[in-house]
Parts: structure tokens; C-alpha cells; sequence
């Protein structure tokens, strides 16, 4: 038993390499003949070849495939993101087409019904030509008063004031929406009444509102006039904001 133990370690003293040395080398027998190759050379070296072969496959293919594959799933990632934005934006643009539709419906609802600035500046030669056509003579037609006519809701004001020139909420103006605007023109009409009755007509038969605030109808009684009437009135009529500064003001402007 002491014999076997010492035998074990004097083999795992032995120098590795003058073992793996005698694995390639031939062996001479007692009577000085030489023996054929150790018969685990060949095992040893397709071992140490596949060895090599694993080893080049994961250094030059597997690592470089997967580097690749981690960048092609990322890109992929980046694609389906792009995909999920685009959808996003093609909603949001579907509902802002609609929303466009509803505002350019209501637009055209109420440029029937209010003046435009241009529409505006036409007025005045159109009350005029009314008049010339019915056979009456303008005295007098300037602009009046004009006032906001305030819609629902209130404007969020909080945008209005830089941040240097900081002024406490309760000291801000509270903006009022403005729906559409209301001024007056002064008129001053002379001629036969059955003729003013048809320029009435005529106003009434414009596109646009125009209302009569008050009236006031004088005879004439002498002169060349006489057996004619004089009118004085006021009408009024309505325009939207010219912008977004009229579009929301404070009300104790008014």
C-alpha cells in the first residue's frame, strides 16, 4: 500500500512536458529495437485541431453574427418605434383635418352673417349706391360706436406676461373671448318717403346683418324739399376679430 502511494507521487511529479514529449516520440525496448508512435498522439491532435476549429468559429463567425444580430433587432426596434409614431401623428393629423373642417364650416356660416374688413370698406359705397338708386341723397353716413360683443368661456392669459416683468394673478386682467364685434353708422337720408321705404327694402335684402337702432323721420315743409322727409338713424352691424389680439381682451376695457 505505501509502495502504490509513493508510485502515484513520483508520477505527478513528472515534467507535463517531457510527458506530452514522449507521446510523439518512439519508444525503445530493453533490447535497444525502437517501439512504433505513442497510440494518443492522433486523439491529442484532432482534439487540439477541433479545439482550434471551435474556437476560430466563435472568434471569427458566432461573436461577429451576434454583434450583427444585436444591431439588426435594434434597428428593427427603432423601425416598429417610427411605425407607433406614425400612427400617432396620423391620427392626430385625421382629427385636426376634421377640426379644420367643423372651423371652415363655421367660418363660412358666419362670413354670411358678419362683415370682413374688406367687406367693411364696401359698405359705406353700398349704402351710398343704395341710396342713389332709390333717389335719395346721403347728408351724412359716418362710422359710430363700436363695442365687443363677448362670447362663453374665458381666454388663458397666463402667456401674456414675461417672466421679468412678473405681476401677481389677482393684478392680471381676466381675458373675456370675443365673439364678434358691434358698431354703429350714422346716417342722414333726404327724399321722398315712398323712395326711403324702398332703400329700407334694400338693406334688409343685403347678405349681411343690419340692424335699424333708431329712426327719426322729419317732413319738410318748406323749400324745394317740401312734401319730403329727412331721415336721421343709426344702424349697426357686426364683424369678427381682424386677429388674435382681438380675439381675447379684458372686459373692463368696455
Amino acid at each position: 500500500m505505501i509502495l502504490g502511494e509513493v508510485k502515484m507521487a513520483l508520477d505527478m511529479n513528472v515534467d507535463v512536458g517531457a510527458l506530452i514529449k514522449g507521446l510523439f516520440s518512439k519508444k525503445e525496448s530493453k533490447a535497444g529495437a525502437s517501439s512504433g508512435p505513442n497510440p494518443y498522439a492522433k486523439v491529442i491532435i484532432a482534439v487540439v485541431v477541433v479545439i482550434i476549429l471551435i474556437a476560430s468559429y466563435v472568434y471569427f463567425v458566432y461573436i461577429p453574427t451576434q454583434k450583427d444580430l444585436k444591431i439588426k433587432n435594434e434597428k428593427i426596434s427603432q423601425i416598429e418605434m417610427i411605425k407607433y409614431e406614425i400612427d400617432s401623428l396620423s391620427n392626430e393629423i385625421k382629427v385636426a383635418q376634421e377640426q379644420l373642417v367643423i372651423a371652415e364650416n363655421e367660418y363660412k356660416r358666419r362670413s354670411k352673417l358678419f362683415h370682413s374688413d374688406k367687406e367693411l370698406e364696401d359698405l359705406y359705397g353700398q349704402i351710398s349706391l343704395l341710396a342713389m338708386q332709390n333717389k335719395l341723397m346721403v347728408t351724412k353716413i359716418e362710422k359710430g360706436v363700436e363695442m365687443p360683443v363677448f362670447a362663453d368661456g374665458s381666454c388663458d392669459n397666463s402667456n401674456n406676461y414675461e417672466d421679468d416683468n412678473f405681476v401677481n394673478e389677482e393684478e392680471q386682467p381676466q381675458l373675456q373671448k370675443v365673439g364678434y364685434y358691434e358698431f354703429t353708422v350714422d346716417l342722414e337720408i333726404s327724399g321722398n318717403y315712398n323712395f326711403y321705404t324702398g332703400f329700407r327694402n334694400g338693406l334688409a335684402q343685403l347678405k349681411k346683418i343690419i340692424n335699424i337702432n333708431s329712426e327719426s323721420i322729419v317732413v319738410l315743409e318748406s323749400g324745394e324739399s317740401k312734401g319730403g322727409v329727412k331721415v336721421t338713424s343709426s344702424i349697426s352691424t357686426y364683424r369678427l376679430p381682424k386677429d388674435e389680439s382681438e380675439q381675447c381682451i379684458a372686459n373692463q376695457e368696455f
